[in-house]
């Protein structure tokens, strides 16, 4: 088994009679121009005669519409079976002929000599491919964010049905707003952020010394930010080139030392061995770093980023009545109760005049107003461009440029706010974003065929998931928002971080 590393999640995986990539992202930016691959890629053209795509889930630097538009059609499309549906229907619009859905714990056989089984963790997916006897597990973003008791139940899963594993790659860096978009008095962004990314960083290690593998890789955290206000959570990134030195010191007591390779695009790994053959290795810093690349390589798009034009008074006007209807249209999903002491407010960042678009209910109705400073006793302010606030509110996954694309600062007016998730609320009021109990009533045929479909093992994992209680353990508001870091390394037993592990 041969794996050429593409950038990002993307990887080129060769077997015996197959040729599979994996989440597809290098053609554009995503989530309305947030995210940009970084490194970019070195040889794409290797992926022109691909048999498989493999579609770990549908967030959009995994399954991205601009690339997969380069793909050859006549490849076999693979996505997980997901309760709310469309990407079937999505990927074939594009083209592709022979799109399946995978079911959770079902082994599909892609060739004569080559399988693939999803094992499905809420919105993402592990893939587990095999061939010629060799195992390789590709956890992309399904391990490493998730609380450590959901790490532990999927390594279990792993576990009891792979016992020996080649190579593992997994996800090791952060994406999402919180906390790092977050922004209160006495909090030190910049040092949490460092703590989140070495706690997604401390993960991969956990994974990694449980599962056992004779190599693995840290991957799928390949893009930059741009924008001036964010550059700084390019630099907290933990360093991949350090991360075998992190395990060999605070996971080697175990006895198992795999082979931890960072890996770059155009990087090859032929089963144990890795070939150095990547460009980039050459501009790397002492240190590892490719940062001081970005500028150069996304130099017209810095500019036009600062070149952004301003919104015209009709369109700031009409923003404000689309604002209103997506609020009616949202706040059945909280009951008025919740919302009648709720008041937050918007600032955007390309009107020019009267920018605060300031959100209440008044005697049980929601009312937006624009002014020119934020209501006294708001909640809090988030700061976006319309076009990211717009993109929210019409795109069926709307919520997902500011849920993860990093779309909104989010300023908490006290430590009191801060300890409640009333900012998911306010999210949410301004985001298109499907529910269960709308799929429910849209599509009643599907959502019988998912419960019903899924094997008996999924079901069960379901179940024990919902026993383990711990949606919210990692978002842990007072934790995040109002500890010191040095208090949050010791909540979550992590350990000192040496200046050697920073980038």
């Amino acid at each position: 088994m041969k794996v050429e590393y593409i950038c990002h999640a993307c990887l080129l995986i060769e077997t015996e009679d197959l040729k599979i990539v994996t989440d597809p992202w290098f053609n554009g930016s995503a989530y309305c121009d947030q995210w940009h691959v970084f490194p970019k890629p070195v040889n794409t053209a290797a992926l022109e005669d691909a048999d498989v795509i493999l579609l770990s889930h549908g967030h959009e630097d995994h399954m991205h519409e601009p690339t997969l538009q380069l793909l050859p059609k006549s490849a076999q499309v693979m996505c997980q079976y997901s309760f709310f549906g469309g990407s079937k229907e999505f990927i074939e619009s594009l083209g592709f002929a022979e799109v399946r859905e995978a079911v959770a714990h079902k082994k599909y056989q892609l060739s004569p000599k080559t399988s693939v089984t999803f094992l499905i963790n809420s919105h993402d997916s592990i893939m587990v491919i095999e061939s010629g006897g060799k195992v390789l597990v590709n956890a992309n973003d399904a391990l490493h964010s998730y609380p450590k008791k959901v790490i532990d139940f999927f390594i279990g899963e792993i576990k009891a049905n792979w016992q020996n594993i080649d190579m593992l790659f997994c996800g090791f860096g952060g994406a999402g707003y919180f906390p790092n978009m977050m922004h209160l008095e006495g909090k030190d962004d910049y040092e949490t952020g460092i703590v989140r990314e070495q706690l997604f960083a401390h993960n991969f290690c956990h994974v990694t010394a449980e599962l056992r593998p004779k190599v693995a890789v840290p991957f799928a955290a390949d893009f930059a930010l741009l924008a001036d206000e964010q550059r700084w959570i390019n630099h907290a990134r933990f360093p991949r080139a350090k991360m075998s030195r992190y395990y060999q010191r605070h996971f080697g007591a175990n006895g198992f030392q795999p082979e931890i390779y960072d890996m770059y695009p155009g990087d090859i790994l032929e089963t144990d061995e890795l070939k150095k053959l990547s460009p980039y290795r050459a501009e790397m810093r002492d240190d590892g770093s490719l940062e001081h690349l970005i500028d150069e390589q996304y130099k017209e798009e810095i500019a036009a980023l600062q070149a952004e034009t301003s919104l015209s008074e009709s369109e700031a006007d009409k923003l404000s009545g689309e604002i209103l209807q997506n609020v009616e249209k949202r706040m059945a999903l909280y009951g008025i109760e919740k919302l009648r002491s709720l008041k937050f407010c918007l600032e955007v960042t390309d009107v020019p005049e009267q920018n605060i678009y300031n959100i209440a209910f008044v005697d049980d109705t929601p009312k937006v107003w624009r002014s020119g400073t934020s209501q006294e006793d708001a909640l809090l302010t988030m700061r976006l461009p319309s076009k990211i606030l717009r993109y929210s509110l019409e795109s069926d996954w709307g919520a997902d440029v500011v849920n993860i694309g990093y779309g909104a600062e989010i300023d908490i007016s006290s430590a009191r706010a801060a300890e409640v998730d009333l900012e998911r609320i306010c999210m949410q009021l301004l985001a298109c974003y499907p529910t269960i109990k709308g799929t429910l009533k849209k599509a009643p045929l599907r959502s019988l065929k998912f419960m019903v479909g899924n094997s008996p093992k999924y079901t069960r994992s379901v179940k024990k998931l919902k026993q383990l209680n711990v949606e919210s353990e990692n978002y842990d508001r007072k934790l995040w928002l109002l500890k010191d870091p040095d208090e949050i390394r010791k909540i979550y037993e992590l350990p000192e971080l040496d200046a050697e592990f920073l980038s």
